[in-house]
Order: structure tokens, then sequence, then C-alpha cells
């Protein structure tokens, strides 16, 4: 994978889209080389926050892979691997209260014992879902989603 140091120079990146930069403006859909789009996640998710400890802890399978020396660095696996797969590279910031009072069937589950707590259930789901974690990035999650969803 390329280094996340360098940026291609935006018209380098239209070339291999094969669009112009009037395009990114409009709404039209235009195809990506898978290679491409996975080598812009990729550089995404390497600026994106990492916690070995949390890594090793939530994802034993790949403390022992560690271990055994298998995988050299976690936070490379996470960036190439990890984050394709669905794994969280660090905790993610949920606010107990917040997502299990807004996400009801979540404060009931954790109530019956079906989920240890919010957070569980945003590892395993609600992040998918796109449930907000906690007030304070609710914009900027939203934000997302709309585009997400056009």
């Amino acid at each position: 994978m390329p280094q996340a140091a360098y940026i291609p120079h935006i018209d380098l990146l239209l070339q291999a889209l094969r669009i112009s930069r009037d395009r990114l403006g409009s709404k039209s859909k235009i195809a990506i080389d898978a290679k491409l789009l996975k080598v812009l996640i990729q550089t995404m998710v390497a600026n994106a926050p990492f916690s070995e400890e949390f890594y090793k802890q939530n994802y034993p399978d790949l403390a022992n892979a560690q271990t055994a020396g298998q995988i050299p660095d976690l936070h490379q696996h996470f960036v190439e691997t990890g984050f394709f797969e669905g794994r969280f590279g660090a905790p993610p910031p949920v606010d107990e209260a917040y997502y299990t009072s807004t996400y009801k069937d979540v404060g009931q589950a954790v109530l019956k014992g079906d989920v240890v707590s919010g957070t569980e259930h945003y590892l395993r789901s609600g992040a998918a879902e796109g449930r907000v974690p906690n007030e304070e990035i609710r914009a900027d999650l939203e934000a997302w989603m709309l585009v997400l969803r056009e």
C-alpha cells in the first residue's frame, strides 16, 4: 500500500477515475477501479484512531497470530485487512447513557442481559447500522450517512 504521507495530485486521481473536475460537483455516479478504491480507503483508514492494546484485547485471534509471528504489525493489519473485515482499530466513542437512551432496543437488550453494554452492541452491529454513538459526533455521522445513502 502506498504511504499516507503522500496523496497524488487531484488531476492524477481524476485521470485514474476517468472524470473531470466539473463532474465531482455533480450527482452522477462513476465507476471506480476496485484496486484504486481500496488504496483510497486504506489511506483514509491509516489516519484513523488505532490502539494496539484495544486491537489485541478485542481480537484475540490477531493477538495470537502476532505472538506466533504471523502478523508483525497490528496497525498495518488493521489498515490492510482488519478494517475490511469490519474490525475496529480503537475503542469506539460510545456514550453509554446517550446510546442506551437514544436506542430503546439497545437499552432493553442491556437490561435483559442480551448484550453487556451499549458499547458491545455498537461494536457488534450498531456501527454497521449507522447508529450514533454519542451526541458530539451526531452531525458528522449524519452528514456521512447522507452521502453514503445517495
